[in-house]
């Protein structure tokens, strides 16, 4: 999801309809993905 949205810019209508998902569930996943990524650059 990170990915799709950061790399390809891809919407979160596309992403749901290819993954199969909620946009809402979507845009979750990616709110954690980029929270962890920030806690990773941060730590070091």
């Amino acid at each position: 999801v990170f990915g799709l949205r950061y790399f390809d810019a891809m919407p979160y209508a596309d992403m749901s309809q290819v993954l199969g998902t909620s946009e809402g569930a979507l845009k979750s996943s990616y709110h954690h993905a980029a929270k962890k990524i920030e806690e990773i650059l941060l730590s070091h």
